[in-house]
Order: structure tokens, then sequence, then C-alpha cells
């Protein structure tokens, strides 16, 4: 495998546990605040972090040598 599809993969892994990770916070008015704004926080900050990795892969796999 190469690097950018590996940058690719991570990418993607990391998004999908960014965006499993902001699902599952409980619902604001059912929980304590502070740890449902926490963990839809660490969750957005996976996301955005999977977003630049894949962007990263997708911009090695482009200057790849064919």
């Amino acid at each position: 495998m190469t690097g950018a599809r590996r940058l690719l993969f991570a990418g993607a892994v990391v998004t999908v546990a960014g965006l499993a990770v902001a699902a599952t916070s409980p619902i604001v008015g059912t929980g304590d605040l502070d740890r449902i704004h926490g963990q839809q926080t660490a969750g957005g900050v996976l996301v955005v972090a999977g977003w630049a990795l894949l962007g990263w892969g997708v911009h090695k796999f482009g200057r790849e040598p064919s």
C-alpha cells in the first residue's frame, strides 16, 4: 500500500471515528452539559483531522507517478 493510500485510509478511519464519537454523545438536557459539549467537541476535532488527512492523501495521490 502506498503512502497516499495509507493517508486516505487513515483519513477515512479518523473521520468515521469522529462521527461515531459525536453521534453517540447524549442529547442536551439529558446529561451533564460539560460532558456533552466535551464529547461533541472531541468528535468534531476528530472529523476535521480526518478531513485534513483525506485532503493530504488526495493531494499526494494526484502527484504519484502512474
